[in-house]
């Protein structure tokens, strides 16, 4: 799974947890970042649970691995699903791993109440109102987010490799009507990608004029599945000054 460095990461990460096992006899929860840890200790501030932040999914997984590997038993690896099979796989090995519901801990928030206050947080209380309240705007939001869920599974499915990160999603949305300029970001997303099979391709994925092989989704039932930060990340484009 992970190449020289993550195993060197691994051996520090799983060595750890056990070493401090010696000591601290809480259950110990692996998470991929900080960001995690911050929100699942304010959501369960009560419980005694040792946290071990990895700073990749990856290195997750592959400590969790190690962990069971050793048969210890005291462990949960808490994980983002995202839009490969990944952590399907690692499921289907070791029992201790519990990906979020949808695809990221952000998209498990968003699609509970917490999106609609957020959403009244964060956004320009005038332009809610605008463009016909919030269960409006979540459902227009949740609309220009769906063609970049199924762009990341299309470049899964394809060893694509779309540099997702190198495109702001937030610059591709016309504030004025909520449009999201569909055609600027697939060539966008092209340029920045030295896989990419070209912006006309992409752009038809992302209408659904091609269908992935499999759709992305949670298998608790969790809808609709998208990236929490793709979802924010519009968000900011639409609604804020």
């Amino acid at each position: 799974m992970g190449d020289l460095k993550s195993m060197r990461e691994l051996d520090c990460v799983a060595d750890r947890i056990r070493l401090n096992r010696q000591n601290d006899k809480r259950p110990v929860v692996i998470l991929e970042g900080p960001s995690d840890r911050r929100i699942l200790e304010r959501a369960f501030r009560d419980q005694a649970v040792s946290y071990f932040v990895t700073g990749t999914r990856n290195v997750a997984l592959e400590a969790a691995a190690q962990l069971a590997d050793w048969k210890q038993e005291y462990f949960t690896c808490i994980v983002d699903r995202d839009f490969d099979d990944v952590v399907k796989g690692e499921m289907s090995k070791n029992a201790s791993i519990h990906p979020y519901e949808n695809a990221d801990l952000e998209a498990m928030l968003l699609v509970s109440k917490t999106g609609i206050d957020l959403i009244s947080e964060l956004g320009s209380s005038g332009k809610i109102e605008k463009h016909g309240g919030e269960a409006v705007v979540v459902s227009k939001l949740l609309e220009i987010v769906a063609p970049v869920t199924r762009l990341r599974r299309a470049s899964f499915e394809n060893d694509w490799r779309l540099a997702f990160d190198e495109v702001d999603l937030a610059a591709k949305i016309e504030k004025k009507d909520m449009k999201f300029k569909l055609q600027s970001y697939c060539l966008s997303l092209h340029r920045e990608s030295p896989k990419s099979p070209g912006p006309a391709t992409l752009e038809n994925y992302a209408v659904g004029a091609i269908q992935p092989r499999q759709e992305p989704s949670c298998p608790r039932g969790s809808s609709p599945y998208f990236r929490g930060r793709d979802f924010l990340a519009v968000l900011r484009g639409c609604l804020t000054w």
